[in-house]
């Protein structure tokens, strides 16, 4: 078991404004040693503490223009096995069970307007998704720490 002590909380918190983080230079902002930032990384990796690391892609130069929160029920009968299957459709960046009146959000990106709402008719609805409601992003103002 890894315990999740300051120290711990501090690399974390540098890994996530900066995933790129070389041990030494982590080492050097905490004043640790880079084998000890080092064993302390690969223990959080190993006990699934961190459980990766992404690239944060500008969109909009991917030609990704259109972002959109689609809130939705889940009919009768589908599990959230089912429900992993939005991740084959293009563009779905992150499903959640949430709480409230809605209880599935999908964030999902898509070249245009009528790409997305295309998406969501052909490809998210027909999965057993009901109620949906979709808010097109205007501006994200924060998505990740740092960015």
């Amino acid at each position: 078991m890894v315990t999740v002590d300051d120290m711990n909380h501090r690399i974390l918190k540098l890994l996530m404004m900066d995933g790129k983080m070389t041990y030494r230079e982590i080492a050097s902002k905490l004043r640790r040693s880079p084998s000890t930032v080092r064993d302390r990384i690969r223990r959080m990796e190993d006990y699934k503490v961190v459980l990766g690391y992404a690239a944060i892609v500008n969109n909009e130069l991917m030609g990704m223009r259109s972002d959109a929160i689609v809130l939705a029920n889940v009919g009768d009968g589908i599990s959230v096995k089912e429900l992993r299957k939005l991740h084959e459709v293009d563009g779905v960046m992150e499903v959640l069970l949430i709480s409230g009146g809605k209880r599935v959000m999908v964030r999902l990106h898509a070249p245009d307007n009528h790409t997305l709402d295309n998406t969501i008719a052909s490809s998210i609805m027909p999965l057993g998704l009901k109620d949906v409601e979709v808010r097109i992003v205007l501006e994200s103002v924060m998505r990740f720490p740092g960015v």
